[in-house]
């Protein structure tokens, strides 16, 4: 599951950010490929202890999508055609090779008073 490690990376970046202060709130963009109930469940485990603990996540949702080369398909991906940094065709099957945006970003880390 690359969910968990993606998170496992933005939060320490939120950590280094927060420079040993508490952090109250996490602010992230993610694709739908990530499903929110697993970006709130790796959140979750991650944020257990630490500075992090207690710390809410708030995430805004965007669409990843495609334009195949190969059959014209030009749409909305879903988990499972977006492996790591692949980009798999639904209709075809064919494995796109131009970039596309990062899955998980950080927005903002909110710290406690």
């Amino acid at each position: 599951m690359h969910e968990i490690s993606l998170v496992a990376e933005l939060l320490d970046e939120c950590v280094r950010r927060a420079d040993g202060r508490a952090v109250s709130v996490v602010r992230v963009r993610h694709a739908n490929t990530i499903p929110d109930d697993v970006l709130e469940q790796a959140f979750a485990m991650l944020t257990v202890e630490g500075p992090l603990a207690g710390a809410q996540l708030q995430r805004e949702e965007f669409d990843l999508t495609i334009h195949c080369a190969a059959c014209g398909y030009d749409g909305i991906l879903t988990h499972d055609h977006a492996v790591g940094h692949m980009l798999i065709c639904p209709r075809c099957s064919d494995v796109s090779s131009s970039s596309h945006p990062v899955e998980l970003e950080l927005l903002g880390v909110d710290l406690t008073d």
